[in-house]
């Protein structure tokens, strides 16, 4: 009964975040542990949004990341625009399956960090929900950044010591079959 409850409030915070804003959907590629950056920015004053940025792990593993917003309580103040993420929400493509949920995202403009962890090798989905605050005369515009990684282990590209090894004595067995094939001529 919980987990309809938990994903009954999943896609209401998805349907009520898709309406009525300028949303991506974007490609990410392959995660490595190098931070790769995603974001958006509004130029309206919007109710919800939901950006969707999907990308591939080759390994089982995990993803982190860190996202940056604005403050609630800036915006406010100073008659501007600001943004402000309410929901992290790591899925399969079709969101027909749950990973993991970040609710936790300060309002204050701070840093937030995430992570994902158990995960095998595939593609995902991130879901950033969250919306634009400012008074509807604001001007300029508003925006948020992220990064996100993976620390699954990436196959290395150099050959292995016990593979060059087997590689060795594999050339020397076709040597030695060579030089008997020619005493034997």
């Amino acid at each position: 009964m919980q987990t309809v409850i938990r994903m009954g409030s999943i896609s209401a915070v998805l349907a009520l975040a898709c309406s009525g804003a300028l949303a991506i959907d974007s490609n990410l590629g392959t995660l490595s542990a190098a931070d790769t950056t995603f974001g958006n920015t509004f130029y309206d004053v919007t109710p919800g949004f939901t950006d969707y940025y999907t990308f591939t792990i080759g390994n089982a593993g995990s993803v982190s990341g860190t996202t940056k917003d604005g403050s609630l309580l800036k915006a406010l103040l100073s008659f501007d625009r600001d943004v402000v993420l309410t929901s992290l929400i790591l899925g399969s493509t079709s969101f027909g399956s749950y990973y993991g949920v970040d609710l936790s995202i300060p309002y204050d403009g701070t840093t937030n960090t995430f992570s994902f962890s158990g995960l095998s090798a595939g593609t995902y989905k991130l879901a950033v929900t969250g919306y634009v605050a400012g008074l509807t005369f604001s001007s300029g515009s508003a925006s948020y950044t992220g990064t996100i990684r993976t620390t699954a282990s990436v196959a290395s590209p150099a050959p292995e010591p016990a593979d060059i090894a087997l590689t060795a004595m594999g050339l020397a067995g076709v040597g030695l079959l060579l030089r008997r094939s020619r005493k034997a001529a």
